[in-house]
C-alpha cells in the first residue's frame, strides 16, 4: 500500500515538474503548454490576453525598421504588435527568461 502510494506521488511530482515555473521576485508563475505555447496555468481556458492576442499577432512579420539596433523579435513582437510588457524572471534553477506579461496579468513565453 505505502509503495503504491510512493509510485503514485513520484509520479505526479515528475509530471508536476514538466512544467515551466519562473519567479518574477516573490511572485511564483507555473506555465502550461495550450496549443503549442506556454501560458500561464489560470490562461488554459484559452480566455486570456496572452493567448488571445498571440492567436492574433503571432504571425505578423516584423518590419526591418522595428528590428534596428539588433532587437530582440520576440520583445519587439510583445511590445510593439501585442501590447504587453517584456520581464524577466528565473526558473527553478536561477536561469534568466523572458516573458511577455499582459494588463490582465496573463504571461506569454
Amino acid at each position: 500500500m505505502i509503495t503504491r502510494f510512493f509510485l503514485i506521488w513520484m509520479v505526479s511530482l515528475q509530471a508536476f515538474a514538466a512544467d515551466p515555473v519562473l519567479t518574477f521576485g516573490e511572485l511564483k508563475v507555473i506555465f502550461a503548454k495550450v496549443d503549442g505555447i506556454y501560458v500561464n496555468r489560470s490562461c488554459k481556458n484559452k480566455k486570456c490576453e496572452a493567448y488571445q492576442k498571440y492567436l492574433n499577432f503571432s504571425k505578423t512579420p516584423l518590419s526591418p525598421e522595428l528590428l534596428n539596433g539588433g532587437k530582440n523579435p520576440s520583445a519587439v513582437r510583445c511590445k510593439e504588435l501585442m501590447g504587453g510588457e517584456v520581464i524577466i524572471g528565473k526558473d527553478r534553477d536561477g536561469h534568466e527568461q523572458s516573458v511577455c506579461q499582459f494588463s490582465d496579468g496573463s504571461y506569454l513565453i
